[in-house]
């Protein structure tokens, strides 16, 4: 019998016990509610967030992630590269259960110039309300310069048919660089200014009033076209933090 101490290989352990691992590295990495940055870029987006390092450690450890993550479907983007033979971007993985989806600038929707590309934000407007990942998307977040510009071109209709949709998160970015991991921060009370923007575009997303008429036919009626009316949006104004910062 020998008395060196040993250790097994990690793939010879038993499968349930590297399960075990892959989850508990998998849950270590998103154990608060992560936000997945993207960016609309023509002809599909990119992400600032980067991937659960699950997906990078062998086929078993990717399976496992991908029991809960799937992959965002916007713009020329594959769901999967076995799915379609070929991936048109980079693949975004995201868990729609501890996700938020944040959509922070439309700068590279402005085409090396000081105006925005009226066919390129109608191409990603199409791209949102037809994606396959819409019905998905419980929690959204939005710079609150990009909502504007959004809501003048008829988004307002389309937060209204996201069937899973339950909050909506108005970003106040200060550009400054900060260090750590992307965080929201609620308003502070003597933000009052922040707070009625709040209100006004929670009445807009659940009621299809004000603004929403913009949208047109997109505006108003059942806002999940699947009997879910009773449903209410969480509309709140949020401050990008990062590294602890307080307001």
């Amino acid at each position: 019998m020998s008395t060196n101490p040993t250790f097994p290989l990690f793939p010879t352990l038993p499968t349930e016990l590297r399960l075990k691992i892959y989850t508990y590295i998998l849950h270590i990495t998103s154990a608060t509610p992560r936000i997945l940055k993207i960016s609309p870029f023509a002809p599909t987006p990119i992400s600032n967030t980067p991937p659960p390092i699950t997906l990078s450690i062998c086929a078993e450890a990717r399976a496992l992630t991908l029991a809960s993550y799937s992959y965002l479907e916007l713009g020329t983007q594959a769901s999967a590269p076995e799915s379609k033979g070929g991936v048109a971007g980079p693949l975004i993985p995201v868990d729609w259960e501890s996700q938020t989806l944040y959509i922070s600038n439309l700068t590279p929707l402005f085409r090396h110039t000081a105006v925005l590309s009226p066919s390129l934000l109608q191409a990603f407007l199409y791209d949102f309300s037809t994606s396959p990942s819409r019905h998905h998307i419980q929690s959204l977040a939005i710079d609150l310069r990009v909502w504007h510009e959004l809501a003048d071109h008829g988004f307002l209709g389309i937060l209204a048919r996201l069937r899973a949709l339950r909050e909506v998160k108005l970003v106040v970015e200060f550009g400054r660089r900060f260090e750590g991991q992307l965080g929201f921060l609620e308003a502070p009370e003597w933000r009052g200014d922040l707070r009625w923007l709040a209100k006004r575009a929670g009445g807009e997303v659940n009621g299809g009033s004000g603004s929403g008429g913009r949208s047109g036919k997109d505006g108003g009626g059942d806002r999940n076209g699947d009997g879910d009316k009773g449903r209410e949006v969480k509309v709140e104004c949020v401050i990008l933090t990062r590294g602890g910062e307080h307001a």
